[in-house]
């Protein structure tokens, strides 16, 4: 199963800073190729309101599905993942994308974001997403 822009994953991997991530985190996919998804890391706003007014960082309006609570995404990171089937097993809301509105509005302020500031960009290959998420291997995530 190929995942789809405006689905969401919930991945443990590394922050863009190179720093462990100790739980997994949401991820909205803003692009996907046969081989490589383009992602975006998303944050719930609960508690980091401040937050909303960096512009490196952008509210999701109608963020329910994929998300079950008031979320933004960090426009200043991509994380670029390797594309593999088992991949699927990591949808959040049994694959359920954002409101097409949303997902065109987060796209586009990311591309421009991007075009006049830097982005840190993180990959992670399918090795590196099986050893950390040992779901991959076996059972499915229950949404």
């Amino acid at each position: 199963m190929s995942l789809q822009p405006g689905q969401a994953l919930l991945i443990k991997g590394f922050f863009a800073n190179g720093s462990e991530c100790s739980y997994p985190r949401p991820f909205l996919i803003i692009e996907s190729s046969a081989s490589v998804i383009r992602c975006l890391n998303v944050s719930s706003i609960k508690g980091k309101a401040a937050k909303l007014s960096y512009p490196s960082n952008k509210n999701i309006s109608n963020y329910n599905p994929p998300f079950m609570y008031p979320s933004f995404v960090k426009l200043d990171e991509l994380y670029e993942i390797e594309q593999f089937p088992e991949l699927s097993r990591l949808l959040l809301c049994g694959g359920k994308t954002l409101d097409q509105r949303s997902l065109s509005t987060i796209i586009s302020d990311f591309n421009s974001y991007s075009s006049a500031n830097k982005v840190l960009t993180v990959s992670f290959s399918k090795q590196q997403l099986e050893q950390r998420n040992t779901l991959l291997k076996g059972s499915t995530y229950q949404t």
